[in-house]
């Protein structure tokens, strides 16, 4: 009977040591390696900001391009190459024109005028303007005034030229038909003369209309 318990005991013993003796490994740990950034070599300095300039072609390099020859800068037209010892010239700088000042013309001063005695004013024409034909005699007549005894009477083609010229007495003047030679507008003036023959107060006068 002992033998019996023995013998199970045994096999429950192999039963046990068949299902627990295989023993499970763990996953291997992974393990970091730091990485050691190579140096930078002894000249190098950051560059700056932002992005990168363009490579700028050198003399030789745009000579190269252009003739295909190193060390000849540029060339004619058809592919002549410069002659060594060239160098572009520099343009010629542009002074900026000034605007002239622009000159205001001088003006003449303007008149200045003279009070006139009251008693001038009483110097009139008499008739308006008179009307006659070529070699016809016509008379001008005004209303004197007693602070002048002489008066000046004149005659004015229509060219503008002056025909007749006299010193007068009285109130009229008959001027000759000889002096209205062609058709045309004349004019007459009358001025009073003071006692040393000045023109005094102002003028006046109208128009002779000569019709053919």
């Amino acid at each position: 009977m002992r033998a019996r318990w023995l013998v199970l005991g045994l096999l429950a013993a192999m039963l046990l040591a068949g299902c627990g003796g295989e023993k499970t490994e763990a996953p291997p740990t992974a393990t970091a390696t730091s990485l050691t950034p190579s140096p930078l070599p002894p000249t190098w300095t950051p560059g700056p900001p932002g992005p990168l300039p363009s490579a700028t072609p050198t003399p030789e390099s745009a000579a190269e391009t252009e003739t295909g020859e190193p060390g000849i800068g540029g060339g004619l037209a058809g592919g002549t190459p410069f002659p060594p010892t060239w160098t572009p010239g520099v343009p010629p700088t542009v002074a900026p024109r000034m605007s002239p000042t622009p000159l205001l013309p001088t003006m003449p001063p303007a008149p200045t005028w003279t009070m006139q005695p009251d008693y001038c004013f009483a110097l009139t024409t008499v008739g308006g303007d008179l009307t006659t034909r070529p070699g016809m005699a016509v008379t001008a007549r005004w209303t004197p005034i007693e602070q002048f005894s002489d008066y000046l009477v004149l005659l004015w083609r229509p060219d503008g030229s002056l025909a007749y010229s006299q010193t007068v007495i009285g109130g009229s003047h008959t001027l000759p038909g000889d002096l209205f030679t062609a058709p045309g507008v004349y004019s007459w003036e009358l001025w009073p003369l003071d006692k040393d023959g000045n023109r005094a107060c102002f003028v006046i006068g109208g128009e002779v209309i000569v019709r053919s």
